[in-house]
């Protein structure tokens, strides 16, 4: 018997929901089986009505196999999918034994295995349910850290990895809200038993939010606050870019140079958040902590002394910085004649019409006569910091390819790009 209760979002709220969604021949929900995303799957399927739309959609769920229940409830969450003329694909995560940071763990998989499969079938676009208290929640998380405006301004909207859009419609709307839609179509859910237990830090916050709520602070209020931080943190931002333009050079051979004392004569947030950029781009992509940061450039600003941070080496000089990548941690790696590799997270490499098989590609601080092979180059006046971070070519251990340069002991090229100055 159809459920009387008329449904508590309108076609227009719904079609503002998806709006920039509307464009788009493909997209990808990740559906765990909980009420939020249950609830986004049925709005979808409105959306997809309302608007006379033929869109592709692919619902994913990932069946971690922590619970004995997990294979059971991925089958309902496909009989749902299906039903509404989407195709559904269950991704089994393999892992071992579990017995610390599950959450997080299961987290970092389910986003990793998911982005493999919209890779696979050229889709740009996932979204999540993430609601209204999901946002709440995790403010108050990081508030209790001690987080500053970046961390503050909590779960973005959008937010893209490897090129690939994670897309939160629903956070604007409360989790109450997400039951409703389901009940008044009648349509259930899977009530996951990790989202009940208290030894985690997120559900303890969301067991006692209600006490913010007798303080007359609301979900909304808070979730006003998160729009102006991050409204705030974007202003930075731009301005940030600009200077980053005007301060900063990328150098070809892997390291960044910041010019004093025009930097020094700015903000300190502009400046570590420069430095932030800097480090970022100089590993690889690897993202250091602003926290973290601050004590480094205190220390930088208090004694003129060069800091290692994030596999990377801040240098200071009278007229300049130099960020440069550390030399540790280096990985060796096997490359063929017409590979195209990347190595370092820092270097995209081809070796071109080698007459040798193969090489390994190792930092050139590997190499013992490096000075040598370097005279006459343009490697000989760099600092040997700069040097010995760039990749080379070695058989076994004796270095035969230099970056970029026609010699030694093979007549090969090794094509080496920065790949910051490629993006």
């Amino acid at each position: 018997m159809q459920n009387k209760k008329s449904f508590p979002i309108t076609d227009d709220q719904i079609s503002n929901i998806f709006s920039p969604l509307i464009n788009k021949k493909k997209i990808a929900l990740a559906v765990s089986g909980g009420r939020d995303s249950n609830a986004l799957m049925l709005l979808i399927s409105k959306w997809i009505l309302i608007e006379i739309l033929n869109i592709e959609v692919h619902v994913l769920t990932i069946n971690h196999k922590l619970r004995k229940e997990s294979d059971n409830e991925c089958l309902q969450v496909s009989k749902i999918a299906k039903s509404y003329g989407f195709k559904h694909k269950i991704i089994t995560w393999s892992h071992k034994e579990i017995k610390t940071s599950i959450q997080e763990q299961a987290r970092e998989a389910r986003y990793k295995l998911m982005l493999n499969y919209l890779k696979k079938y050229e889709i740009d676009v996932l979204l999540t349910g993430h609601t209204l208290d999901d946002q709440v929640e995790t403010f108050i998380m990081r508030l209790s850290k001690g987080s500053g405006l970046d961390g503050l301004r909590s779960i973005q909207k959008d937010r893209v990895i490897d090129q690939i859009t994670l897309h939160r419609p629903l956070l604007g709307i409360k989790r109450s809200m997400t039951t409703k839609i389901l009940e008044c179509s009648n349509k259930g859910w899977i009530d996951d038993p990790y989202n009940d237990d208290p030894r985690f830090e997120r559900i303890k916050i969301r067991k006692n939010l209600h006490y913010l709520e007798n303080l007359n602070i609301s979900h909304e209020s808070i979730y006003k606050s998160i729009s102006r931080l991050t409204r705030s943190q974007e202003a930075i931002k731009n301005n940030v870019n600009k200077l980053f333009f005007n301060l900063v050079e990328i150098n070809n051979l892997g390291y960044l140079t910041i010019k004093r004392p025009q930097i020094d004569n700015i903000h300190e947030d502009f400046i570590i958040r420069i430095l932030q950029r800097c480090l970022s781009i100089v590993s690889g992509g690897k993202r250091v902590s602003l926290s973290s940061l601050e004590k480094v450039y205190n220390d930088i600003s208090r004694t003129y002394k060069s800091k290692t941070i994030n596999g990377c080496i801040i240098k200071v000089s009278s007229d300049r910085y130099v960020v440069a990548r550390e030399i540790r941690d280096f990985k060796y790696t096997y490359l063929k004649s017409g590979d195209e590799i990347t190595w370092d997270n820092r270097f995209n490499i081809l070796l071109k019409s080698s007459a040798t098989d193969a090489l390994i590609i190792k930092n050139l601080g590997a190499s013992n006569y490096l000075k040598n092979y370097c005279q006459d180059t343009y490697l000989e006046n760099l600092p040997k910091y700069i040097i010995n971070a760039l990749p080379g070519g070695f058989i076994k251990d004796k270095l035969v390819l230099l970056p970029n340069i026609h010699n030694i002991y093979s007549s090969s090229d090794l094509i080496v790009k920065f790949k910051s100055l490629e993006e």
